[in-house]
């Protein structure tokens, strides 16, 4: 079986309780489509809840960034896109893009590092070896994969040079 690059497979649509004030998708309703689409994700990478804890430990967020890009209106079709974009011995960097499938568009990106914590120490550990060997493999898929521009920038507001 070949390994999906990008992994996508989490579809959804905006319910009508996401719709806000402004008539469409509340910037705090992206969370609710964005956050199963990551956890689909992490599983696929073998990040599961049981696969932490027989190693002992569990996963932190350390940063997330998210980026609004068009907005999306009460029924409109939407796809996660998820991306592996960097490992190391504790931490992964996922990145997601929030597609509306109807007209085919970017509505939406987010991006958040992650750290594997030893539960008992609360302290960072590295990650288990099957862990981080299934990590390795989608890394591998992904990694012919262009970095999304957005990737790794902070909030800023741009300044022009005087």
């Amino acid at each position: 079986m070949s390994e999906p690059a990008p992994f996508a497979e989490v579809r959804s649509h905006v319910h009508d309780d996401w719709v806000d004030h402004n008539g469409h998708m509340g910037v705090r309703s992206y969370m609710q489509v964005f956050d199963p689409g990551v956890h689909h994700f992490y599983r696929h990478c073998g990040l599961t809840r049981e696969a932490l804890e027989a190693g002992g430990g569990t996963i932190f967020a350390l940063q997330e960034s998210a980026w609004y890009r068009r907005e999306v209106m009460r029924g409109d079709p939407l796809l996660v896109v998820s991306q592996l974009i960097e490992i190391d011995h504790s931490k992964l960097v996922t990145f997601h893009t929030l597609r509306q499938t109807r007209d085919d568009y970017v509505a939406a990106l987010y991006e958040v590092i992650e750290i594997h914590i030893d539960r008992e120490s609360r302290r960072p550990a590295p990650f288990p070896a099957a862990i981080r060997a299934r990590l390795e493999e989608v890394m591998s898929a992904h990694a012919g994969r262009e970095r999304p521009a957005e990737s790794g920038r902070g909030i800023a507001i741009p300044r022009k040079s005087r």
